[in-house]
């Protein structure tokens, strides 16, 4: 719920679009390009929707959709640029993000932990971090853990269970 003093808001989402909506356009146009080069196995008799780059190709293509949706939306918006300070929080969360993924990736998935744990100790840690600072400001620390809390119990308990049940994944 943003109060009516927050003017700072649509400037920093406009500019995030500025930036990350190309980029999501050519991070989808790569996965697509991987996805058609992989090899769909038809000599072996496997059905066109059982494909290996099925999935990783209509992830790209929601992905280009995506990044053209908020390229136009910063387009549209005219919004000045924002601040130095504004942008080095944009990069200090980017960098965040990147970190936890890769402690994720790395360091919690297939070393003892499940799945289910792992998932919601990264849901946990990157809802609270990137909340922490807004939070903390707005005096709704304890709310904010519980809305991380929430979300770890959630996707923990989701993530595996569409991954194994939906998509036939065996998770480590």
């Amino acid at each position: 719920m943003d109060s009516p003093d927050n003017t700072n808001a649509e400037p920093d989402l406009t500019r995030v679009d500025r930036v990350g909506g190309p980029l999501w356009v050519v991070l989808g146009v790569a996965m697509v390009v991987g996805a058609l080069r992989i090899d769909r196995m038809e000599s072996q008799g496997v059905q066109w929707f059982g494909a290996p780059g099925l999935v990783p190709g209509l992830l790209g293509l929601a992905m280009v959709c995506a990044g053209v949706v908020l390229s136009l939306r910063a387009w549209r918006a005219a919004v000045p640029p924002v601040a130095a300070a504004q942008e080095s929080d944009l990069w200090r969360r980017v960098g965040l993000s990147l970190a936890l993924c890769l402690v994720f990736a790395i360091g919690l998935v297939g070393h003892g932990l499940s799945f289910s744990l792992a998932c919601g100790v990264y849901l946990f840690a990157h809802v609270c971090l990137l909340q922490w600072n807004d939070r903390r400001a707005a005096g709704q620390t304890a709310r904010g853990l519980l809305v991380a809390g929430a979300v770890a119990v959630g996707g923990a308990l989701l993530v595996p269970l569409i991954f194994q049940e939906l998509f036939l994944v065996r998770l480590p």
